[in-house]
């Protein structure tokens, strides 16, 4: 596939000609969550996550983003909510932008947040595949599940500081830098995961699979300052500042998003 990024030239606008499923798919993320389209699904449950602390895992600037890559060995997965298997963990990622004012990929009721965490999973209890690769290539939409936290600027993030101060190692496109043994990634989550909404959909990025089943939490996660700051001082794969990275919001068409709380 051709290479892709979020300028003008190779940006969401252009994805289209090596991703056809970008203006043809019915199920594309991300969306606006609107209060006035969103349906209260009493019978939806908290999320329960189970994120054993990492001893083998790498952060790295993929030229697109910043990605915690775990260890091979991990036992990390995510059930409940409107889940019927457990999803094993796969890697986590942001989406930021150049100031506070813009930054995620979903919004609510129009507004944006400065970032927004992707936390990748794969349904490892299917018998249709048995890697992360053939779930996204499977069309199943229960293959994937995200889940995604907007991050606001507030008081520090303890449980992303590990993370954060790792950035100036992994500046430049292509770099990769080992995580600190015993990285507690649950730290970095709020305590309770009862409140999200929830919805079919694909992933933001090329291929686009629509093989994703979205939860996205409506409590942000506070960042710095200093770390949202961070983020925007690494640089692309061209060494340009990384900022800017998410893609628009796309039709909801025939889909129901469905939230957790009234």
């Amino acid at each position: 596939m051709a290479p892709w990024g979020y300028s003008k030239d190779d940006g969401p606008a252009n994805w289209y000609k090596e991703c056809p499923i970008a203006s043809t798919g019915e199920r594309q993320s991300p969306v606006d969550l609107k209060a006035s389209e969103a349906k209260h699904d009493s019978k939806l449950k908290p999320v329960v996550v189970s994120y054993p602390a990492f001893t083998d895992a790498k952060l790295l600037n993929n030229g697109h983003s910043v990605q915690f890559q775990p260890g091979a060995g991990h036992q990390s997965e995510v059930c409940g909510g409107p889940l019927a298997t457990k999803y094993k963990f796969e890697q986590f990622h942001f989406h930021w932008g150049g100031n506070d004012s813009e930054g995620s990929e979903h919004r609510v009721n129009g507004k944006m947040y400065p970032a927004e965490l992707h936390l990748v999973h794969w349904n490892c209890e299917s018998a249709n595949y048995s890697t992360f690769k053939d779930a996204v290539g499977s069309g199943d939409p229960n293959g994937l599940c995200v889940l995604g936290f907007f991050l606001k600027v507030g008081k520090e993030n303890t449980g992303l500081k590990p993370i954060t101060d790792l950035f100036p190692k992994v500046k430049a496109g292509g770099s990769s830098v080992p995580i600190p043994d015993k990285y507690d990634m649950r730290a970095a989550l709020p305590q309770a995961l009862t409140d999200y909404y929830t919805y079919d959909g694909s992933l933001t990025t090329p291929p686009l699979a629509e093989c994703v089943k979205w939860i996205v939490f409506k409590e942000p996660i506070e960042v710095s300052a200093a770390q949202m700051a961070a983020f925007r001082a690494l640089d692309d794969a061209s060494g340009k500042p990384m900022v800017g990275n998410y893609r628009p919001p796309c039709p909801l068409h025939h889909r129901t998003v469905a939230t957790s709380f009234n």
